[in-house]
């Protein structure tokens, strides 16, 4: 029998973004996204989706309060799985834009947490890119989306602050105790 992780939650909404009229896309990505290695596998639940679009009111949080529930079974802690997402406007002419990306780790020990996620986008860098991005609110956007969580080439990127997407996720794990895994605070010591 392998070791277990089951997560359950929501994402929250997103707030302080340029728009009030947002959904988001977003996906879990186990084995560092590698196709040649497959220590995590997805037992049921979805992997990645998108929310509805909200408009907020007086540039209050965009609420989304869309639903996450995913279990894995894996046969090492390489790999651990990481919560991506792209945060899109939608413009009074139905129009998209791209918003933001963001990332962030999966907490290992078992447990209720409420995340921050912060968000970026790739800054203009040429000068009819600034027009563009002035006048149609359309960003450059990266060629591979790999670039949210992968570190590899992501200090080249110039990029600018977003908005922050609320996640709150209850992590369970189970049957890691039988390889030798702990995840009590006190084990430590």
């Amino acid at each position: 029998k392998m070791a277990e992780v089951h997560i359950v939650g929501r994402i929250v909404g997103g707030e302080d973004f340029d728009s009030s009229s947002l959904f988001c896309k977003w996906e879990f990505v186990t084995d560092d996204g590698r196709t040649d290695v497959k220590n995590w596998n997805r037992l049921e639940g979805a992997s990645s989706g998108q929310t509805h679009v909200d408009v907020s009111h007086d540039n209050m949080m965009s609420v989304w309060s869309h639903p996450i529930d995913i279990h894995y079974s894996t046969t090492s802690l390489h790999g651990w799985p990481k919560f991506s997402c792209e945060v899109w406007s939608q413009d009074s002419f139905g129009r998209f834009g791209l918003a933001g990306y963001g990332f962030c780790h999966v907490p290992c020990c078992p447990g209720f947490y409420q995340l921050e996620i912060c968000t970026w986008r790739p800054k203009p860098q040429t000068w009819s890119e600034t027009v563009h991005a002035w006048f149609l609110g359309s960003f450059p956007r990266l060629r591979s989306s790999d670039l949210v969580w992968n570190q590899g080439d992501r200090y080249r990127l110039s990029t600018m602050t977003c908005g922050v997407v609320r996640l709150e996720l209850s992590v369970v794990t189970f049957g890691f105790d039988k390889y030798g895994v702990s995840f009590e605070p006190d084990a430590a010591t």
